[in-house]
């Protein structure tokens, strides 16, 4: 087989074995069997070890596809470049909290404890979601910062401060939602912007 073959078809490979962990961890969480998975792959436990020293490795690749397509969902740039209001982009995060499209949730198959085993076992899962974690937070400020220029929020609050409080308050208010204790995220959210709000 040519080089460049060889190439397409080790590159084929791993692109299979991500795509299959990919529809396979949201159904069977982070600890679905390497042999379930790669035989969903189309490929032997010795083509897996070719791309991964690991499970991990591999729940890294998907955590991090993953959550960096749904950070680029929630936070959309206007046609101008800069950042949306905060409201704007709060309504939207709601949208996908309640349609079960937000990927640690039980409709998505990822629950918040699993994602804090991973986090427990293995250092770079770890670090890879507080990078997540501090680019939501980056994110997030350049909204606070936009609805402050509208006079929308208080000037005097401290955007990255309010970034990580908002962000801090949804993964707790979404643990909650994930043991089914009755919370309405759409009039919590509602209240905490009408406190920071300039015309409070």
């Amino acid at each position: 087989m040519p080089k460049s073959s060889r190439a397409e078809a080790k590159q084929a490979s791993r692109e299979a074995l991500i795509k299959s962990a990919m529809e396979l961890m949201p159904e069977k969480g982070l600890d679905v069997s390497l042999d379930e998975l790669c035989a969903h792959a189309g490929y032997t436990r010795g083509a897996f070890y070719v791309h991964f020293k690991n499970r991990d490795e591999l729940t890294l690749e998907v955590m991090t596809i993953n959550g960096e397509n749904w950070l680029n969902s929630i936070f959309r740039p206007q046609e101008d470049g800069e950042a949306e209001d905060l409201m704007t982009m709060v309504q939207r995060f709601l949208t996908e909290m309640v349609s079960g499209t937000y990927p640690i949730t039980q409709k998505a198959g990822l629950r918040p404890h699993q994602l804090l085993e991973a986090c427990a076992r293995s250092e770079p899962i770890k670090q890879r979601y507080i990078e997540l974690v501090s680019d939501s937070i980056r994110r997030l400020t350049a909204n606070v910062k936009q609805s402050q220029d509208k006079n929308q929020l208080k000037n005097s609050i401290d955007p990255e401060q309010v970034a990580s409080l908002l962000l801090g308050l949804a993964i707790g208010v979404h643990t909650m939602y994930d043991l089914d204790y009755p919370i309405d995220f759409a009039k919590g959210s509602m209240a905490l912007l009408q406190l920071m709000s300039s015309s409070s």
